[in-house]
Formats: structure tokens, C-alpha cells, sequence
């Protein structure tokens, strides 16, 4: 290749490529392993004679391959499961087409289409910015993978599309990326197949990615004013489980039991357990409890009963949680004190309370004596 050829590619695909992300951050079911293995397997893909036609006249309507159209709609979803609006899939030529219709491509070839979905766009606006950036990356052919990858100092491609025109060739089952779409027109369907890595993904998982591309391609035919990121993903099957099923949390209660004695019941069950955590303390349910009995005798000799009104002001602490535990465990009712209140607001509070005992730290000790004051300053008054 010529020199200034190359350095005008490099050039180019260095433009394309600034301020790319490190990574598609889709969710897997295992962690990525510096060294993966090579085991592939894959998910059918089939899309019915009506909604092939249906995206076919979509290809018409906007003047664009099908392949175009198909590809819009993976992205969609990759970004969707990513949440991620600035992704790269691979573009893999195979056969005469593809998006831009360029006769240049180099059979075999793979090649990365940077697509840009933030900003909301709908559908026919990611058609134009995906056609145009299929366009420019056809055009400029020639530098090779690795050299893109240097650009971005990463694995640059961690996902696949591949169309084939050719419909008595079949596409290898073999992927050098997490995901690859391979799909071909035939019978007047658009078939083909997921391939995942196995130690990444289980079939399940890539069973609703494939939901999501037909939910997703289905509103590409009706719904093509809409924001791509605002079209709904699940069948409703799924969102039937989503929104009910796995939100069926109700259990039955003992509603004869106060939060105390529940906690009580959590303490006899894991006494050894970490109950609070504060920075780098913290306490096990059975110390939490040991010291809430403790000031719960206190508040008792001090006159608190059940019904009794306790002001508690703290800071967020142990402290807090001991101090409302044992107002509780003594029968009182607690009044919570904010720090933040303005003591005229403080003053109010007491004044209409009239609690019976104050729990405060050192800090509120000495806001509730101007509190006081305050209240006597005014009946002064």
C-alpha cells in the first residue's frame, strides 16, 4: 500500500476512533478471564415471512440495504443492554452488498462501525447516522485491525454483525468476539444464528437477547418516530414477570410483634452476626442488643414507661441505633431530633412533646440547652 495511502487511512480511522470507549460493557453471567476459552455456541434466529417484508419496505422507504436496517436495530439493543449510547460492532463483509452497497469490500474482511445513539434519536435518525457511518467506513478499507485497535489501546471489537448475501455459502460457526449476529436472507425470511462464548454467557441469557432484537425489529416497523432507547424490549411474557411475578414480595407479618421484638427474635437466631457497620467498626447483634438493654434500664429508672414520649438527638451513629432500640424496649415512643433543625424549630418541638427524658450526644446536649433557653426566653416574653 502506498505510504501516503496509509497514513491517510490512519488518519482517517484515528478521526473515527477519538475518544472511543475502552469497552461495550454488556452484562455476562461470568467474569471476563484474561485468557478465555474457544467455546462457542449458539441461539437460532428467525424472523417470520411477515416481519421480513415488513423491514424490507422499511429498507425501501429509506433507501438503505436491509442489512442496514437489521444492523440499526442490533445496535439499539446493544446499546440498550450496555447502556451505552457510543458503541462499535464489527461489520464483517460477506458476498456483493452490505450497508453502503459498495462493491469494495474485500470478502471476509471485518471492519469496525463506530455508531453514535446518544442525543435520543429515533429510528429513522439512527438509520441515517448507521448508513452514514457504513458509507465512510466502506470507503476507507485497507488499514488493518490491529493498527485500529493501537489507535484506542484496546480489544476495539467485542461484538459482530455479519450478513451474507450469499445464500449458498454458510458463515463459519466459529466468532473471535464475546457476540456475533450471523444472519441471511432465505425463503423470504431472515434467518441465522447467535454465536456466544460459552464461558461468558449462558443460552438462556442470549435466548432474551434475541427476544430483545424482535421486539426491537418489530418496532422498527411500526414505531419509527419514537426514541430508540424509549421502545419496549420485553414481550409480555417477560414483562408480565418482571412487573409481577418477581414483585410478589409480600409476606405475612406478625403484626403482634413490635420492631423490638423482631429484632430480639434476630438476635436469639445470629447473635455472632454483624449487625452495624460504621467505617471500620462495627457491632454484632448481640453486642447492639446488650447495650440497648442496658440504656432501656436506665431510661426506665428514669421514669419512661410505656406511651412515655424520649427526644433523641444524635448524630448518625451506633449511638442513634442503641438509643432508639432502647426508647423502644423501655415502651416509650421516640421524638427524632435533627441536627439540621434551626433551634426555634427545636424549641417547638420540645415544647409541644414535653418528653420525658432527652437522649443527646455531646453536640446535642448543647443545642438542646439553647433550645431550652429558648423556650423560656419566650414564655418570658
Amino acid at each position: 500500500m502506498d505510504l501516503l495511502l496509509s497514513q491517510a487511512l490512519y488518519d482517517h480511522w484515528k478521526d473515527i476512533l477519538a475518544g472511543a470507549p475502552a469497552m461495550l460493557d454488556l452484562p455476562t453471567d461470568r467474569p471476563r478471564a484474561s485468557h478465555r476459552s474457544t467455546d462457542v455456541s449458539k441461539i437460532p434466529i428467525r424472523l417470520d415471512k411477515h416481519l421480513t417484508l415488513s423491514l424490507k419496505q422499511v429498507a425501501i422507504e429509506y433507501d438503505m440495504d436491509l442489512s442496514v436496517v437489521v444492523m440499526a436495530g442490533w445496535s439499539a439493543v446493544l446499546a440498550r443492554l450496555s447502556s451505552q449510547d457510543d458503541i462499535i460492532i464489527g461489520y464483517h463483509a460477506s458476498g456483493p452488498g452490505g450497508p453502503g452497497r459498495s462493491q469494495q469490500a474485500d470478502k471476509g474482511s471485518i471492519w469496525p462501525l463506530r455508531l453514535d445513539l446518544s442525543s435520543e434519536p429515533n429510528i429513522s435518525q439512527l438509520f441515517e447516522r448507521v448508513r452514514k457511518m457504513a458509507s465512510s467506513s466502506m470507503s476507507h478499507q485497507g488499514l488493518p485491525l490491529n493498527s485500529m485497535a493501537e489507535i484506542t489501546n484496546s480489544p476495539l471489537i467485542q461484538v459482530a454483525f455479519r450478513w451474507n448475501n450469499q445464500t449458498s455459502s454458510q458463515p463459519p460457526a466459529t466468532i473471535q468476539v464475546e457476540l456475533e449476529l450471523q444472519l441471511h436472507e432465505q425463503d423470504n425470511e431472515i434467518v441465522g444464528d447467535m454465536l456466544f462464548f460459552s464461558d461468558l454467557f449462558n443460552p438462556d441469557t442470549i435466548e432474551r437477547h434475541v427476544g430483545y432484537l424482535c421486539s426491537m425489529l418489530q418496532a422498527i416497523v411500526t414505531e419509527v418516530d419514537r426514541p430508540v432507547m424509549s421502545l419496549a424490549l420485553l414481550s409480555q411474557v417477560e414483562r408480565d414477570l418482571v412487573l409481577g411475578k418477581w414483585n410478589e414480595t409480600g409476606q405475612a407479618y406478625p403484626s403482634e410483634m413490635c420492631i423490638h421484638h423482631l429484632f430480639e427474635q434476630q438476635v436469639g437466631h445470629t447473635p455472632q452476626a454483624i449487625a452495624l457497620v460504621l467505617n471500620s467498626q462495627s457491632l454484632t447483634y448481640i453486642e447492639l442488643n446488650e447495650r440497648a438493654n442496658r440504656l432501656a434500664h436506665h431510661l426506665i429508672e428514669l421514669g419512661v414507661k410505656p406511651d412515655s414520649l424520649v427526644a433523641i438527638y444524635v448524630e448518625r451513629s451506633f449511638t442513634m441505633i442503641i438509643g432508639v432500640l432502647a426508647i423502644l424496649k423501655a415502651g416509650g415512643a421516640y421524638v427524632p431530633l435533627d441536627p439540621s433543625y434551626p433551634k426555634e424549630r427545636l424549641a417547638y418541638i420540645l415544647e409541644d412533646a414535653a418528653p420525658t427524658v432527652a437522649l443527646a450526644d455531646s453536640v446535642g446536649c448543647t443545642i438542646l440547652s439553647e433550645a431550652s433557653q429558648h423556650i423560656e426566653h419566650q414564655k418570658g416574653i
